[in-house]
């Protein structure tokens, strides 16, 4: 399939501009595992129906604290299936977080009924073994762009009031907490979208797509 010169400048330009190796030069071409990697700029883009698979393998290898960190409750197995099986409906986005070529951290943002589309609710998770690494940041703010893209006005997010992570990451983007039974809401005002703000969200899906381009084993690519 050709594509528009257009299309190529602007991978080009991502690729010069956005992409980094680490700091040995060196591609990362081995299975995804949890050992950590230096982090560098961070790949996010939006997850489709058919990355079902890497959000299944992402929320399975999430501890027993992260999965209560996520659903504000204890959940089983059987639970967290069941709402896999609908994240990828039409109220919803998700996004993933790629800092080492494989999916480390999710971020959903989905609009709440009845309240026209301008409302909606966010969360995310990130694997217990690359958080504090900025990716939780990285997501919710690229949430807050879509939403801001869209038409969203309010952003809310629900977390454990003794999730101390969450609650400062909130108020570092602003949010106005508010504590209800156990549990802290945040609510965070979405700006206008501009121009700018629309040029950032798909320059991040150009980023994802180029790093991934960049760093897709060299045997997979041999074999294509």
């Amino acid at each position: 399939m050709r594509r528009s010169s257009r299309s190529v400048t602007m991978l080009l330009c991502c690729i010069a501009e956005k992409c980094y190796y680490d700091s040995q030069g060196d591609s990362i071409d081995s299975p995804c595992s949890n050992k950590g990697h230096a982090m560098y700029e961070l790949p996010i883009r939006r997850l489709r129906i058919y990355d079902r698979p890497k959000v299944e393998s992402h929320f399975n290898s999430l501890d027993v604290d992260a999965l209560t960190s996520r659903f504000g409750t204890p959940v089983d197995l059987s639970f967290v299936q069941s709402y896999l099986s609908e994240i990828f409906d039409n109220a919803s986005l998700v996004f993933g977080a790629f800092p080492d070529s494989c999916l480390r951290g999710v971020g959903e943002l989905r609009t709440l009924p009845g309240h026209q589309a301008h409302v909606a609710e966010a969360a995310f998770t990130v694997e217990t073994e690359w958080q504090d690494r900025g990716i939780g940041d990285a997501l919710l703010s690229r949430i807050i762009t879509a939403a801001r893209n869209r038409g969203i006005r309010e952003v809310h997010m629900l977390c454990l009031a003794t999730n101390q992570k969450m609650r400062r990451l909130a108020a570092k983007h602003d949010a106005d907490l508010k504590l209800i039974t156990g549990q802290i809401e945040a609510t965070l005002t979405a700006p206008w979208p501009t121009p700018l703000s629309v040029a950032e969200e798909i320059s991040g899906e150009y980023h994802a797509m180029a790093r991934a381009i960049l760093t897709w084993p060299v045997s997979n690519r041999r074999a294509g």
